[in-house]
This record gives structure tokens, sequence and C-alpha cells, in this order.
């Protein structure tokens, strides 16, 4: 008895298609946003999700195998889709919060505070932070606040912290949970603790945020390490628990290149290059303006025909001096990168800008939320880059992020 066994040479082609349409698919393919409580508006994220798949899959033409694994990726996302709006929808109901209850002002209220805490001193710190205290315990999110902090222990969190104190001044480490909620939990209750008692915050930095003997120094290093994320992920865990949208969000893209990052700078030329270099040993293509052809357009057109990424990161450099009528000239960053910041930003959403700063210029007060970063000789940017590169959805190859270049 014989048996023969065929198709085993169409089964070998369907595979490969298969992962081809895989990679293709690898990485971001599109940020769709939708009301959960909205049937119309999951049902639009949902088209919007398929009419990304087939941009990314176009290339490889229409037969039955294709049409079949295209399918199988479209109801996947489909159901992922559904699933996430009944979940939001039973948190609401749950917590008994809607987005109809959201002030969403409360969103660039604690935005705008945390901004000007990153630039307190000592002696405005406790006004700063007192105001941060109020809004997270304002009506329109306390119990949402209230949900966070629950059964956790402040005091004991600490104190296993300031066991880690070896002979080395600010070498105490914090044991943070593994979960989100118990990470801004435990920021809540040390906001709360700091605008009771602003000596405690100096105390606190001084410890697990040493930058050295300089009081506005400690805190402003604990500031920017540990209350600006909170403020992200707080906003964006208020956001997934109600559904709310707001307008700064992220638009919608069908199907870009989500590996491409435009990089803005000025006159530094080695911080651009150290950037671009950068990326590329992170497997991203770095968008460099004045290397691509101009075939005849306007800056703005060329920006807008090279917008089309994932990421943007905006450098700023001391390359020009300024000052209010009558005031000391200081340094800022150059004109065309402000405006290139603002256009980012309103193309990509705040979550996928993070401009890096050299030195003591100014920043803009309007760009509340945008992520700024020192851009230092030491080279914590790069893990600070990659950090930011990591919460907007990119994977990221850490033994590269943290490998030493010379």
């Amino acid at each position: 008895m014989s048996l023969k066994i065929t198709g085993l040479e169409a089964l070998q082609r369907q595979m490969k298609l298969f992962g081809e349409i895989t990679e293709a698919l690898n990485g971001e393919i599109a940020n769709v946003h939708f009301d959960p409580a909205d049937h119309a508006s999951v049902e639009l994220a949902i088209s919007e999700m398929k009419l990304a798949i087939d941009q990314k899959t176009s290339a490889f033409g229409r037969s039955k195998a294709t049409d079949a694994i295209v399918a199988q990726i479209k109801k996947h996302y489909e159901t992922e889709i559904l699933r996430r709006a009944a979940a939001a929808r039973h948190s609401n109901e749950a917590t008994g919060v809607s987005n109809e209850a959201i002030d969403q002002t409360i969103f660039r209220q604690i935005e705008n505070t945390v901004s000007d805490l990153r630039s307190a001193d000592s002696n405005i710190f406790e006004r700063h932070i007192k105001k941060l205290s109020r809004l997270l315990h304002s009506p329109t999110v306390e119990k949402i606040t209230k949900d966070l902090t629950a059964g956790l222990d402040l005091d004991a969190w600490i104190a296993a912290g300031e066991k880690t104190q070896s002979s080395m001044i600010g070498s105490a480490t914090l044991e943070w949970p593994s979960d989100i909620r118990g990470e801004l939990g435990l920021v809540i209750l040390l906001i709360d603790r700091f605008a009771d008692s602003p000596n405690g915050a100096i105390d606190f930095s001084f410890t697990f945020f040493n930058a050295g003997n300089n009081v506005t120094a400690c805190l402003q290093s604990m500031v920017a390490q540990m209350i600006v994320p909170f403020a992200r992920d707080y906003i964006g865990h208020v956001k997934a628990e109600t559904g709310t949208q707001e307008p700064t969000l992220l638009p919608v893209h069908s199907g870009p290149a989500a590996r491409k990052v435009f990089i803005v700078h000025g006159h530094d030329e080695g911080a651009r290059e150290a950037v671009a270099r950068f990326l590329e040993r992170l497997g991203f293509a770095p968008i460099i303006l004045h290397e691509q052809a101009n075939q005849g357009r306007t800056i703005i057109e060329k920006i807008e025909a090279h917008g089309d990424v994932g990421f943007a990161v905006i450098l700023l450099t001391p390359d020009d001096v300024g000052a209010v009528k009558g005031g000391e000239p200081l340094p800022r960053a150059r004109q065309n990168v402000l405006l290139e910041l603002g256009y980012f930003v309103g193309r990509l959403g705040r979550s996928r800008v993070c401009a890096l700063k050299r030195g003591d210029i100014e920043v803009p007060s309007d760009f509340g939320g945008v992520v700024y970063e020192p851009f230092d000789a030491g080279g914590s940017w790069k893990q600070a880059l990659s950090r930011e590169l990591e919460a907007a959805g990119f994977d990221i190859d850490w033994n590269v992020a943290m490998k030493p270049q010379h």
C-alpha cells in the first residue's frame, strides 16, 4: 500500500506568504481612537484599522491565499477593538465615572502644573506641589485617585528604599511595584505628603534623586524622573478608565512608515549626528530635512512631504539669544526649531514628540506635556529617548540602547 501526499509545495508557499505579510505588519499599523459608549465610533475605528491593513498589504496583490490571511488579521484586530470597548464600558459602570463626568481641562491643568514644577526652585516648589495635590483630588477624578491609593503602605515602601542606602550619598533606590496602578498610587501619596510637608520633599529627593548638595537641583531631579512620567501615565490611566478622548491625542494615520523619525535641529551638527546615528543603531530611519531633495519646494512643503513619520525628536540647542524687551539676552533655540516643534505636536500628538534640551535654555511654556530631556554629554539622553520611543509603542533593543558608544 502506498500513500501519495500532495499539496505540500502549496502549503509552503502559503506559509512563506504568511511570513512576508506578518513582517510587513510588524511594528505599528495605525492608531485608532474611539468612544467605547458610541457604537458608530467603534465601527469607524474598525473600518480605519481595516483600511490601514489593506494599505500595508497592497504590495502583495490579490489572491485567495492573501485574502484569507489578511481577513484573519483583520478579524483579530476587530475582536481586540470590540474587547477593549466592552472592557472600557464595564470599567465606567464599575467606577461610576464616565467620560461625560470628566472635565477635560483637568488634564491640561495637571500638565501645566507639572511643567511649573520642573522649573520651580526650592522657594516656590511648595506652591506648585500643593496645587498638583488639589488637582489630583478634584471632584472629577477623586474616585479614580482614591482607587489607586487604596491599600498602599507609603511609609513601609519608603523605609524599604532607605535600607538600600550605602555609605555613598544618594545611593538609595526605590523598589517600584510591577503594576502601573501601584506605581501611580504611591506617587499620589507622595505628592499629598509633600503638599502637607514640603521639607519632606527635600529629604526624599536628596535621598533617592540626589543631584549634589543643591536643594533645587535635587527637587528638579525628582520632578523630572518621577513626577513628569507619573503625570503622563496618570492622565493615560484616567482616559482609559473613562473612555475619554481629547483633541491632542495622536491623530489616525493609515499605515505610515512606523520606524521613521524626523529630527528637528538647529546649528548644532554634532547633536544632530549623534541622535541620527543612535536612532539607526536602534533600527529607525532618521529623517533630516537638508538631506532630502528640494524638488523646487519650500521648506514647509518639504516638511509636509517628509512628515509621514512615527516619531519626532526636537533638538533644542542654544543657537540664538533673545529676551523680553529691556531684559538680558539669554540662550534659546532657533525659531524654525520651535515652529517645527509645534508642527509635529499637532501632527503626531504630544506622546510621539521628544525634545532633547542642551544647556539652560528657554523652553516654550505653551508646550506643556511635551517631554523635555537633557541632552547631556554622558549619554543618558539615549536611555531617556529609548524609553519615550518604547512608550509610544515601538520595540526597542535595550542591549543596543544601553551599550556605551566610543
